[in-house]
């Protein structure tokens, strides 16, 4: 069990100190407008090899209130997870390259639907850790979100936090990625792989 508090901030402890704890409490925005970071995240998608690990802040040039502001036409979706597999940790990758239009058109507005997490400290049961990396572009312009896969399932795009609860955000971005990641991850908690909707997965 762990504490969240806003998506990003949460995140970025995470990723720091490795557990999600009610110190963590700010909110500062976790996007950069770097241009490194961003001709990275676009070389990302364009030759689809995905970051080694997951950033620590989240790329963009395009701005909007939306969670995804830009009308993207190619997403990349990079799974990262440290799960324990016969007393030794390994580390599961899953990377997905998404082109359908329907796919990305039901995905963006389904993210965009999505409320604001509950503000202050909140318990979160079965959080056994696994982020996706989720690179939207239209091949000039990009936004990067993080997404939460256990726990307080939450996503956010460095400057927006949206809170996944019931939707099917987080069945969704499962359903797309590598079987193996999802039973890797979901595999050791209450979700379950094999109920997910049915997508063409990449």
């Amino acid at each position: 069990m762990s504490v969240r508090t806003s998506t990003a901030a949460w995140i970025a402890c995470v990723l720091t100190f490795g557990v999600a704890v009610a110190g963590c409490d700010t909110e500062p925005s976790t996007a950069t407008h770097d241009r490194a970071a961003v001709a990275a995240a676009l070389k990302a998608v364009r030759t689809s090899r995905c970051p080694a690990s997951l950033p620590t802040r989240q790329a963009r040039d395009v701005g909007g209130d939306s969670l995804e502001p830009l009308v993207a036409d190619r997403l990349l979706l990079c799974g990262y997870a440290d799960v324990g597999i016969n007393h030794r940790t390994e580390h599961i990758r899953g990377r997905a390259l998404v082109t359908d239009r329907g796919q990305l058109d039901r995905f963006r507005a389904a993210l965009d639907k999505l409320g604001k997490p509950p503000g202050g400290a909140v318990s979160c049961p079965d959080d056994i850790g696994g982020f996706v990396l989720e690179i939207f572009t239209d091949g000039v312009h990009e936004v990067e979100l993080t997404q939460s896969l256990t726990g307080c399932q939450e996503v956010s795009n460095g400057e927006r936090d949206g809170r996944v609860g019931t939707s099917d955000v987080g069945t969704t971005v499962m359903a797309l990625l590598p079987a193996r990641f999802c039973q890797a991850l979901w595999g050791r908690g209450t979700n379950d792989c094999d109920s997910l909707p049915s997508v063409a997965r990449p």
